[in-house]
């Protein structure tokens, strides 16, 4: 029998509705509509223009059941951290403010007097982070009080369009596990962040499990499809297209973030892993991610937007097939470095820090991309030892899923920096996994078989050291 869904992953540079055709135990994927997005200031306050995002993915839902007439369900995926706002009418009181906002700098340390970092991991299991949603909400109560005094609820992005297409409200597990508002392992809210924070707790409602339905969609043409929640954190899909061994499982879905984790039943907490920066963040089928957040890819990506204002090559191919040929400078940033997390001037900020360094003076295009795969490989490398020491259990290989599973140099130096194989691919893993759990959900898919199918869809290389 040959089963349709669709999946909506939304990025934060790029939208994508993809449709999978599951067919003797394989999935063949069509990208069907895809278009770029990026924060904008407005306001004063840096945001997402959700109405676009809403726009085209109707359009490429609408795209993808022309083309697909059988296709039967559907699921949203969208980035952490991110919320709407809602008011009694049950409309946005705000635009979608965007995690890389200065806002919550500015509130920091009222945010710290009232939940200092080492009590808010002791009551969540999550890094501290200015991104977490528990930041923005603390810097929304004390910037925007009069329109925090009119929410009545708050929705986290990939719940909030899966409300759009159905009307249903819902928490779900993945994408609340970014937020810093819930409690180790994910199974409850942790009800004295919410009352440290002043943040009230009927902002939300109880958190929702994930592998089930959300409702029928009740967009016009496209009532044909069941909305699923089968995944909502895009990094949770990702994981859920890895094959699982009877070992651990290390990961690195990289993309604008670089997550670097390991999958187990329950989360790793303790000092050794707060002072690690370790956070455990929710699977989509059970389960925790003990994780990682790296700053990744959007340097460099932030760094091609650069070059392209500039009018020099931008091509993400033909600037690694530039950086394959370059010499090493023999010298690294960090990645996770304060400077790197804000948007414009990027090449200039990556070039200061080379030459502080040690790095010559005069640097190109290919040399730079080389120092900051290297950069990435390295933070890489530190990750899964220091991931190592807390499980007790050495990974005997790395599987990396996503964008960044195309840097063939990233891969090869990951390797090399590691030691032990890498295993590239799926790149589309965030999609793949979304379409995996839509047929499990639906019983298309028997879940006894689902290493067989990825085995058989996804496209792997292997990286040796």
């Amino acid at each position: 029998m040959t089963v349709t869904a669709l999946a909506v992953d939304l990025g934060s540079s790029s939208g994508r509705v993809i449709a999978g055709v599951l067919d003797d135990d394989r999935i063949t994927e069509t990208e069907v509509h895809r278009f770029p997005h990026t924060a904008a200031m407005r306001d004063s306050y840096l945001c997402w223009d959700l109405d676009l995002i809403r726009q085209e993915m109707i359009k490429g839902l609408q795209l993808a059941v022309e083309r697909f007439p059988d296709a039967a369900s559907v699921s949203i995926d969208t980035w952490g951290v991110d919320w709407v706002a809602l008011g009694a009418d049950g409309e946005p009181l705000t635009p979608g403010r965007c995690y890389r906002d200065e806002r919550t700098s500015r509130t920091l340390a009222a945010f710290r007097e009232r939940l200092p970092d080492e009590k808010a991991w002791e009551l969540t299991g999550t890094a501290p982070a200015t991104i977490n949603s528990a930041n923005q909400l603390f810097a929304y109560l004390s910037e925007e009080p009069e329109s925090a005094a009119r929410t009545e609820q708050i929705l986290f992005l990939p719940d909030w369009f899966t409300h759009l297409l159905t009307g249903a409200r819902g928490w779900s597990r993945s994408i609340a596990s970014t937020s810093g508002l819930c409690a180790p392992g994910v199974n409850d809210w942790a009800g004295e962040v919410f009352d440290a924070l002043g943040i009230p707790r009927s902002w939300v409602g109880e958190l929702t499990p994930e592998y089930g339905i959300a409702g029928p969609c009740t967009i016009p043409g496209l009532e044909q499809l069941t909305v699923a929640r089968a995944g909502a954190h895009d990094s949770a899909c990702a994981v859920a297209a890895l094959q699982r061994d009877e070992g651990a499982t290390c990961f690195l879905s990289a993309g604008s973030w670089s997550v670097l984790g390991v999958l187990r039943d329950e989360p790793l907490l303790g000092e050794q892993a707060r002072a690690l920066g370790l956070t455990n963040e929710a699977r989509a089928d059970g389960g925790v991610r003990p994780l990682f957040n790296i700053t990744g890819l959007w340097i460099l990506q932030e760094c091609q937007r650069d070059w392209k204002a500039a009018g020099q090559v931008h091509d993400i191919a033909a600037l690694v097939e530039a950086a394959h040929r370059a010499d090493s400078l023999g010298v690294v940033i960090d990645p996770d470095d304060p400077r790197y997390a804000q948007p414009g001037s990027m090449v200039e900020r990556v070039t200061e820090a080379l030459r502080a360094g040690g790095a010559s003076a005069g640097i190109n295009q290919g040399q730079l991309v080389r120092a900051l795969c290297e950069s990435f490989a390295e933070r890489y490398a530190r990750g899964v030892r220091d991931l190592a020491a807390l499980t007790g259990q050495a990974p005997t290989q790395l599987n990396l899923v996503g964008g960044g599973s195309r840097n063939t140099l990233l891969c090869d130096l990951t390797a090399r920096s590691l030691g032990v194989p890498v295993l590239a691919g799926p790149a589309e893993a965030s999609t793949l996994g979304s379409l995996l759990g839509q047929f499990e959900i639906t019983g298309a898919l028997d879940p006894a078989r689902r290493n067989e199918v990825i085995a058989a869809t996804a496209e792997t290389r292997i990286h040796r050291p």
